[in-house]
């Protein structure tokens, strides 16, 4: 028996609904378990075909579903140019670079699947990380019952049978739910109220191309002079454009106050004395890279144009990008604390104390903006070769294998002393030098005679757990080690922490604390 080339149940299109969302509902209405069960009716493969070939399928598919061609040319809202297979043309009859596209996106708004019932074609475009009326996070997954969305699946709602999911609200700011609102104006012809966002004219009335440049020229946040900037979506993976999508929003709200906080992040020292602004090496790039750009992003150019002549009022004070603050022999010598902070990789706090406790040789410049703290460059060498061998004390006593108490009483004893800790130095944790702790461990070794077999010894846990009745610890048995009154010795075996190797004499520990006794 023949098989049908027509759907038995259909349905025509939804406003907005994308070709693939389309298709899914049709596979739910007629019951198929997968959307690629329609291609095959049609002769399409529909996992493996490509936007450059999708144009000259759709008649086809609109005999199986029973739509117009077009109606099935009004789902596609992008099909690739002729003979440019990095380009593709919306409905509308603009083209942009294909890397703007996930397709088919597999990132959905659970909450329009419920009460609207389709996919939406907006949710293919990259730019786009939330709902534009939900505000909520598109996902590829199911917060509720984890099932993952899958764009070759027969349900428009991909949920477990029985998931009572009901959506997870609004999950951006005001100023992320407005840019989304205003992509979907461009892209699907939606008619969102934006007027008390204040976004800029220009984008306003612009084209889709020149806003999804310019959210890449704000979002992107890697300038290069002669770079290309659409080529950062490439690499776009959606976990990293949330984040993105903040910054381009809000740069765009409430223009130009919007952007020129967005400045003042790129700007390195907008706190110093006096109002004076000290210039990033990355705000070179951005200026650089918006000059390239001048042509097609006018509008940014005359804002950071308005922003030079509104905030710094002639007070900048650049070289190459840095602070010139420093003669050139001072300049081989000291450099700025913000600069040694992110060798160090430290922050404030964490800086002034290295400062204060003299970890680090500072010494205080006067300059045109305010005084400023420099460090030594010998001094952020060293101090950074030994955070590099820094320890904590969880991870150093498990080593040992000895308590966190016993780990602190060897500091109080001056047998092991941390190199940071709150006694010593105000630091919030204890740290402790890998160096110290080798040679420390390395003068033990030497102490300790080979232990022969035969000979009934004790290991230090076991000696401090068999006198702790009589005061003992391992700093005192350390000092009587050190002292000669006690013996210690030496036996490794591979499963041991690094001090259960080392034992004392049963019969000479015993003698010894009774003679103290």
């Amino acid at each position: 028996m023949a098989s049908s080339k027509s759907l038995l149940f259909r349905s025509p299109p939804i406003q907005y609904e994308s070709l693939v969302g389309y298709l899914i509902r049709m596979a739910e209405l007629n019951r198929y378990p997968h959307m690629s069960w329609i291609g095959n009716l049609a002769g399409v493969n529909l996992t493996e075909e490509t936007l450059s070939k999708m144009s000259t399928r759709l008649d086809r598919l609109a005999t199986v579903v029973g739509a117009s061609a077009e109606e099935m040319k009004s789902l596609c809202y992008y099909v690739s140019a002729k003979g440019n297979n990095l380009h593709v043309i919306l409905s509308m009859g603009e083209i942009i670079p294909k890397q703007y596209l996930y397709w088919p996106s597999q990132r959905v708004c659970f909450s329009c699947l419920r009460e609207k019932g389709f996919v939406s074609g907006l949710w293919d475009l990259k730019a786009v990380t939330h709902c534009p009326e939900h505000g909520e996070l598109l996902r590829e997954a199911c917060p509720a019952c984890k099932e993952p969305v899958i764009f070759n699946r027969g349900r428009v709602a991909p949920c477990l049978p029985g998931c009572q999911h009901n959506g997870e609200g609004r999950e951006c700011s005001d100023s992320v739910q407005a840019l989304m609102q205003l992509i979907s104006n461009k892209f699907l012809g939606t008619n969102f109220d934006l007027t008390e966002f204040g976004f800029p004219k220009q984008i306003v009335d612009g084209d889709l191309y020149m806003l999804l440049q310019t959210i890449s020229f704000l979002a992107m946040r890697s300038w290069r002079g002669e770079g290309d900037i659409d080529h950062g979506w490439l690499e776009a993976r959606p976990e990293t454009m949330i984040e993105k999508m903040d910054h381009a929003s809000g740069a765009l709200v409430n223009w130009p106050s919007g952007y020129f906080k967005f400045l003042d992040d790129i700007c390195a020292g907008k706190g110093a004395p006096n109002g004076a602004i000290v210039m990033h090496w990355m705000f070179g790039g951005f200026y650089k890279s918006l000059v390239a750009m001048q042509k097609r992003l006018q509008f940014l150019f005359d804002g950071l144009q308005d922003y030079m002549n509104d905030r710094l009022k002639g007070q900048l004070l650049t070289d190459r990008g840095s602070p010139a603050i420093l003669n050139t022999r001072d300049r081989r010598t000291y450099m700025p604390g913000f600069v040694a902070r992110k060798q160090l990789g430290v922050g404030r706090q964490e800086f002034k104390r290295l400062v204060d406790r003299n970890f680090l040789q500072s010494k205080m410049f006067h300059t045109s903006y305010g005084d400023i703290v420099c460090v030594h460059r010998d001094s952020v060498r060293e101090y950074g070769q030994i955070k590099e061998r820094l320890l904590g004390r969880h991870e150093l006593s498990q080593e040992l294998g000895i308590s966190l108490h016993s780990l602190y009483t060897l500091g109080v004893g001056n047998i092991l002393n941390a190199f940071h800790s709150p006694e010593k130095d105000g630091w919030p944790q204890w740290y402790y030098d890998r160096q110290v702790v080798d040679e420390w461990l390395h003068s033990l070794r030497k102490l300790a005679k080979p232990s022969r077999v035969g000979r009934e010894t004790l290991r230090l846990s076991e000696a401090v757990a068999a006198y702790n009745k009589q005061g003992a610890s391992y700093c005192r048995l350390f000092h009587a080690c050190k002292e000669g009154a006690l013996s210690l010795y030496y036996r490794k075996k591979d499963d041991e922490n690094l001090l259960s190797c080392f034992h004392v004499d049963r019969r000479q520990v015993r003698n010894w604390y009774l003679s103290h006794a």
